[in-house]
């Protein structure tokens, strides 16, 4: 696991072939690049076509710059076969953010609670539907 205090965790779960990430407050540029840092780390033994679950429960809106180069570090392997990338947030604005930066080969859900994306997430990717059970 890869850990900033206060700003983020990301693990990977070999068995469920799922990236954990968990962000938190209010992030600059320093902790973007430690959070790249970070992933790169933990994908390196992850399987390329892993599930994704960001939950930003407790994450603060970013800043202009702050966004584009979390949008530049989202698209680093946008030609890569990925699997979904479920993300948990109550924010609209969050969630606003989030869809800027998506990568268009990847299927994206978004979701209240972490229960909910894990549900999504468990179930085959041809069955679900794109957001199909996601608010937002």
């Amino acid at each position: 696991m890869q850990k900033l205090e206060g700003f983020f965790e990301v693990s990977y779960d070999r068995d469920r072939k799922l990236l954990h990430i968990t962000t938190y407050g209010f992030w600059n540029l320093d902790v973007v690049d430690r959070f790249a840092r970070a992933i790169a780390e933990e994908t390196r033994a992850a399987d390329p076509s892993c599930d994704v679950l960001a939950n930003t429960c407790r994450t603060e809106i970013h800043s202009a710059e702050v966004s584009e180069a979390l949008s530049r570090l989202s698209y680093t392997h946008k030609d890569a076969e990925t699997g979904r990338i479920a993300v948990v947030s109550p924010s609209v604005l969050l969630r606003m953010q989030t869809k800027r930066m998506q990568n268009m080969n990847t299927t994206y859900g978004y979701f209240e609670t972490e229960q909910e994306a894990l549900d999504w997430l468990a179930t085959p990717a041809d069955s679900s539907a794109p957001q199909a059970r996601a608010a937002g």
